[in-house]
């Protein structure tokens, strides 16, 4: 049962979170895949730690330059011919990236992934803001967005180990069947038709200045988040002295921890309207799993395992509030463009974040001198938050000074 037109069904609910959750996780999968397996991706392919963090750029600078145009497009042609091409992306990814052997096909397999993951959120995001009541789609949101750290936990847990068995290109390869079922899925779980008012030609509403907000920190929370899912799992192979089934478990905690953080924040998002405070504490708790882990390898390697968990539980968590944001206060018919703006903000910063840790990595810096990169960024994340805020104030004073003075006028009538 479709959930378009009408009041939508709680019934339809679930079955709508868990195929938009493969949807959200289908196109990432493919990175998550490299990062666990990236020992072995390497070794194999003789790669440096800014080669292989350069993929990184490749996959997200994609991402960011699709997706402003797949938001408009989004709008335009609805969610279900998008989610269509998410799936074909993912799927093409996954062989391209199975069948590489250098350098060259590897980058056209994250360029593909980098497509599917930019179409992936504009299309979820409408719909569930055309099939979720108002009031529980902060629930279906958190669901949503949690397949993003499902496929990581996927490919944390079960890749490493079919890598060693089959190889690594088949353990990638074989993931190409979550492609292949979502797309079968679609046309039973979304309905075709585009929004009213892209439909209708109106004009565009104007852009909620949320998004700009929203935008500029997923730049920052996106470097973060993208280096640590890239380069954690060889920190701790490399440097902590983990086996890659061991490294693979790391990169497990963190997606483990953060669908669990995904789900529980994008309940919290139904009842909390204060999005910037909120961001602020995610980005201290982020802040503080960086240090954690950084510490490791002058402590103990087992504070890599407790570091892990504490910035799966907030950062990881930071994307189901700026979505949930986005859907409560686009206007409609822009629910697709106002996701492409923040997501270019945040694939930007996925595209810059993996290759600047790997310099340092490279550098006489070294994993210590990245990992405090990583801490500087969350600092920079509060200064953000905390000038959103203010700002507000001044837009909420401008505001009612302004309806005051209009209520004055109002009240005196003509002279």
């Amino acid at each position: 049962m479709r959930g378009h037109g009408g009041t939508p069904s709680t019934a339809y609910e679930p079955l709508l979170a868990g195929y938009l959750a493969l949807g959200m996780g289908v196109g990432p999968l493919t990175h998550y895949a490299l990062s666990a397996l990236g020992p072995l991706v390497v070794s194999d392919l003789g790669l440096s730690a800014t080669e292989f963090g350069g993929l990184w750029l490749v996959a997200f600078g994609t991402a960011a330059a699709c997706t402003p145009g797949f938001g408009r497009l989004t709008d335009h042609l609805g969610a279900q011919r998008m989610l269509r091409l998410t799936f074909v992306c993912a799927g093409a990814a996954m062989v391209a990236v199975s069948m590489s052997h250098s350098l060259v096909p590897l980058v056209l397999g994250v360029g593909l992934a980098g497509m599917a993951v930019a179409s992936s959120n504009p299309a979820t995001n409408l719909a569930v803001a055309g099939s979720v009541t108002v009031g529980r789609q902060g629930l279906v949101v958190g669901a949503k967005q949690s397949g993003v750290q499902a496929s990581q936990l996927l490919a944390g847990l079960a890749l490493p180990g079919l890598a060693v068995v089959l190889g690594w290109r088949v353990a990638i390869l074989l993931c190409g069947a979550l492609a292949v079922l979502g797309f079968a899925a679609t046309r039973w779980v979304v309905g075709p038709a585009a929004p009213r008012a892209a439909r209708a030609g109106a004009p565009r509403a104007a852009m909620d200045p949320s998004v700009w907000w929203l935008a500029t920190y997923a730049l920052v929370t996106g470097a973060v988040i993208q280096a640590t899912n890239v380069y954690l799992p060889l920190y701790a192979h490399d440097v902590l002295g983990h086996s890659v089934s061991e490294a693979g478990l790391v990169s497990a905690t963190l997606g483990g921890t953060g669908v669990l953080a995904r789900l529980v924040w994008g309940r919290v998002m139904d009842r909390i309207l204060d999005t910037p405070s909120l961001l602020t504490g995610l980005a201290v708790l982020a802040g503080v799993g960086l240090a954690v882990c950084g510490l490791a390898a002058a402590v103990s390697d087992l504070m890599v395992w407790l570091g892990a968990a504490i910035f799966g539980a907030s950062a990881l968590a930071a994307n189901v509030v700026i979505m949930m944001t986005v859907v409560r206060t686009a206007p409609s018919g822009s629910v697709g463009r106002a996701t492409g703006w923040t997501s270019l903000g945040l694939y930007a910063g996925f595209m810059v974040g993996p290759l600047t840790f790997g310099m340092f990595v490279d550098s006489a810096a070294g994993y210590r001198g990245a990992w405090s990169y990583l801490c500087a960024l969350t600092v920079i994340l509060v200064v953000i938050t905390a000038c959103w805020k203010q700002f507000g104030r001044h837009a909420d004073d401008a505001s009612g000074s302004e309806a005051a003075r209009a209520g004055a006028g109002g009240a005196r009538g003509p002279g």
